[in-house]
C-alpha cells in the first residue's frame, strides 16, 4: 500500500482487511458514515477513502475526504472539510487554498490516528463499492 506521505501502520491494516476481501478488483471505494451526524449536532463526518491497484499489482490510496455540512443560502450542504488527493498531489482543508500534498503531513498523520480511533469504537458504518479489472 502506498501513497506520498507516512501511512500509519493500523490504518494500513485497516486498509488491507478490506483489499483482502476483494483480491481481483481494480479499485475500491469505501464511504465510512455515521448514522448520528447532522449538520445541527456534528459528530463523526463522512470519509471517502479510495483505493486502485496499478499495473505493478500494488494498491494506491487515490484520496482520502471527509465531508463536513456547510450553510448556504440554500440551508445545509454537505462540502469537503479535508481532502487528501494523492492522484493529483494536491490537499486541501476547508478554508483555505489547495497546496501540494507535502504540507499535508502533519494533519494526514492526525487524521489516520483519529479516524483508526474512532474506526475501532465502531462508530461508522461502510459502504464499499467495487470496480472489476
Amino acid at each position: 500500500m502506498t501513497c506520498d506521505l507516512p501511512i500509519f501502520k493500523p490504518f494500513i491494516t485497516l486498509l488491507a482487511n478490506v483489499i483482502e476481501r476483494h483480491p481481483k478488483v481494480f479499485s475500491i471505494t469505501l464511504n465510512y458514515s455515521n448514522a448520528d451526524y447532522t449538520a445541527e449536532t456534528g459528530g463523526y463526518r463522512p470519509v471517502e477513502i479510495r483505493l486502485e491497484r496499478k499495473q505493478d499489482n500494488r494498491w494506491y490510496i487515490c484520496y482520502v475526504t471527509e465531508f463536513t455540512y456547510t450553510t448556504t443560502p440554500f440551508g445545509q450542504e454537505s462540502t469537503y472539510a479535508i481532502d487528501f488527493d494523492f492522484s493529483r498531489g494536491l490537499g486541501y482543508q476547508l478554508g483555505m487554498r489547495q497546496e501540494p500534498i507535502a504540507a499535508y503531513g502533519p494533519l494526514y498523520s492526525l487524521w489516520q490516528r483519529n479516524f483508526c480511533r474512532y474506526h475501532s469504537h465502531d462508530v461508522y458504518q461502510c459502504k464499499t463499492r467495487i470496480e472489476e479489472a
